[in-house]
């Protein structure tokens, strides 16, 4: 959780001076894993009950909390900063061959998996990076400053409206379907919950104490 998220969003509120003296619309991009949230525990987003923890839950827990804090950011900047988090698919790339992994897991995916499922389930590196590259454009805007504009032939928003600022996406680019699990939680209530949990972790570390909240 330290790598998917806390330093993730660490590295927005400190580069933020940078993005908002861009002469353009700035972008921040989180590749992760928009879109597969599921069950959030909101008085244990840090889930230190290890009864919580698990590698499916924490990823739900961090996908939630990445839309809820760049939801804010974008509040904050309008016209200023479009952020977007994105599952990119199942990508083609060297790391299945780490000599760490398992002897049998990269025979397995060489010479098995990839030559009878690869096509149909995977996305080449190669095409990964273009259409990461592509989310640089006008489809992806910060929340307008008036928001009585049009906002026409822009992506679906986090918030179920064109242009909203912020962006789960699928890997091809499209606004992921999963808003029911928002529909569950006061997400007011939760979008102020999880910027203080957050800022106040950064406030914790950056003192040199331990964040244990």
């Amino acid at each position: 959780m330290s790598l998917m998220y806390y330093s993730r969003m660490r590295m927005i509120i400190k580069l933020l001076p940078l993005l908002l003296k861009s002469t353009l619309p700035a972008r921040v991009v989180s590749v992760y894993a928009a879109g597969t949230e599921a069950k959030l525990f909101p008085e244990d987003l840090s889930l230190r009950d290890l009864t919580h923890y698990s590698y499916s839950q924490a990823r739900s827990h961090m996908v939630y909390m990445h839309t809820l804090f760049m939801e804010t950011v974008a509040e904050q900047h309008r016209g200023k900063l479009g952020l977007i988090h994105i599952f990119p698919g199942l990508v083609l790339g060297p790391g299945f061959q780490n000599p760490e992994l398992p002897t049998w897991f990269r025979i397995v995916w060489r010479w098995v998996f990839v030559p009878l499922l690869g096509r149909l389930v995977t996305v080449p590196a190669e095409e990964c990076g273009d259409r990461m590259l592509s989310l640089a454009s006008p489809r992806y805007p910060p929340r307008p400053m008036d928001k009585s504009k049009s906002q026409e032939g822009v992506a679906i928003g986090t918030d179920g409206q064109p242009g909203s600022g912020v962006y789960s996406l699928n890997w091809n680019g499209e606004t992921n379907p999963n808003t029911m699990a928002y529909e569950k939680i006061n997400k007011d209530e939760m979008r102020k919950k999880v910027w203080d949990h957050t800022m106040k972790a950064f406030e914790v570390i950056e003192a040199g104490q331990v964040f244990t909240e």
